[in-house]
Order: structure tokens, then sequence, then C-alpha cells
């Protein structure tokens, strides 16, 4: 698939009802050619957040791992930023689908940034300003969730699927309670005790991570696991409402 689709010679869905209740707008007409992008866009999404939290929970759990392994946490992130660039360059779905797909790759811009620290991290793991930047890179990851969790939640309004914008606001609200906030607690606590006990930075996160056990990892990657599953449901969709452009009775009988 690719953009040499021609808009012109493909129809377009023409989607209504929810989008306008939730300022999205109405009467909207999707050329295939976004379709392809979205369904593109999701996909990297999908598999970019994956391969990036397990290598980079990999990368700052085990001191030694395989060189060629640490390329993966760069391809997961590149795949994030690519998927995240397909939904922004999406224009019909209105103004604030994108408003939201410009935040979302900025953060993901953040990540490319910040990921180049983690690889300087892991050359000099004593150094407290290259983890500082590690820590940045988690934040915008955490970031970049909550963002792409209110990514789906307009394309849910547009295509009227209120199953999905219910799981979009809930898995957002998640990932801020289960995610962002103990994330913030953590480094607030590892920077205030490095001070107090005048030791750096890396000893106090092993300290934290000696202490954490399997059920706190599970709960906190909860949230995480709940966006790719809806990440791939988006996918799914769209490429249901593609494939609907070529039996528009099909699109027509499944309307409600």
């Amino acid at each position: 698939m690719s953009d040499t689709i021609d808009a012109t010679a493909q129809p377009a869905t023409r989607l209504e009802p929810v989008a306008a209740l939730h300022g999205v707008g109405a009467n909207l007409r999707v050329p295939a050619r976004d379709y392809v992008r979205l369904g593109q866009g999701f996909y990297f999404v999908f598999w970019g957040l994956l391969v990036t939290v397990l290598m980079g929970s990999q990368l700052l759990i085990l001191s030694e791992i395989p060189p060629f392994a640490e390329l993966f946490l760069g391809l997961g992130v590149l795949a994030t930023t690519v998927g995240s660039w397909r939904l922004y360059q999406v224009r019909s779905l209105g103004a604030l689908w994108h408003h939201r797909t410009r935040t979302a790759l900025a953060l993901a811009g953040l990540m490319v940034y910040f990921c180049l620290f983690v690889y300087l991290w892991r050359c000099v793991p004593d150094n407290n300003y290259l983890l500082t930047n590690v820590f940045a890179f988690g934040a915008a990851g955490i970031l970049y969730i909550i963002a792409f969790n209110r990514v789906v939640a307009v394309l849910a309004a547009i295509l009227s699927r209120k199953d999905m914008a219910l799981e979009s606001r809930v898995f957002g609200t998640g990932n801020i309670g289960l995610l962002l906030l103990p994330f913030a607690g953590i480094i607030a606590y590892i920077v205030v005790s490095a001070v107090l006990r005048k030791g750096n930075l890396l000893s106090e996160v092993r300290f934290v991570l000696g202490r954490a056990n399997l059920l706190v990892i599970i709960v906190l990657l909860l949230p995480f696991s709940l966006t790719l599953s809806l990440a791939w449901s988006c996918k799914d969709a769209v490429l249901r409402q593609l494939s609907n452009l070529d039996h528009p009775e099909d699109y027509e009988a499944d309307s409600p």
C-alpha cells in the first residue's frame, strides 16, 4: 500500500453521527488513501510501542545484554514515530484529529531524541546527567501513550464506535493513574534519596528495582497492554472501513 492511490478514483465513505457531538465535525468524507495511512499508522505504532517497551525494560533491568539487542530499542522508537507520522498525514478527519496527532508526533520525536541518551548511558551508566535523560525518555514514552489514547478517541467518535471511545477514555485514565503518577513518584523518590544519601542516581535505581515484585510490574504494564490492544482494534476497524469502499452495500447493512 502506498500514497499513490488516487483519491479521485476511489470512493469516499461519508461519516456522520457521533462525530458532531464530539466537535470532530460531521459529514466527513474520507478518501481511500487516508484509510491506507491510518491502517499503516496504527500497525507501526502497535509494533513500535511493543518493541520499545520490551527492549527498554530489558536495557534498564539487565546490565549485560547483546549489542545487537540494543538496536531493537531504536527500531521500536523509529517504528512508533513512522506510525505517528502516517496518522498525522491524514487531513480528512478534521481539526481536532490534526491537533492530537500533531501532539503525538511531537512526543514521538522527543522519544527519538532521548533514545540517543539511552545508548550513551549504557556506555557510562554512572553518569547522572545521562541517567536523567533516560528518565526523560521514559516520561516521553508514557506521555505518548496517553496522547495516543486521545487520538483513538477522535477516531472512535468519527466512526461512531462508542465501545472504542469508552475504552480510549478508560485506558487513558488508567495510563495516567497507573503509569504517569507512579513513574513521577518513583523518580521523585530516587532523586530525593540520592540527594539525602549523597549517592548517585544509579544506585538508587538499582535499589528500587531490587524491591519491585512481579505484581507491581504487572499492574504497571496492564494499561500499556490494553493500549496495544486498542491500537490493533483501530487497525482492524480502519481496514474494515477500507474494504467497505468496494462493498458499500455491506457498509449500509452494518450501519446502525
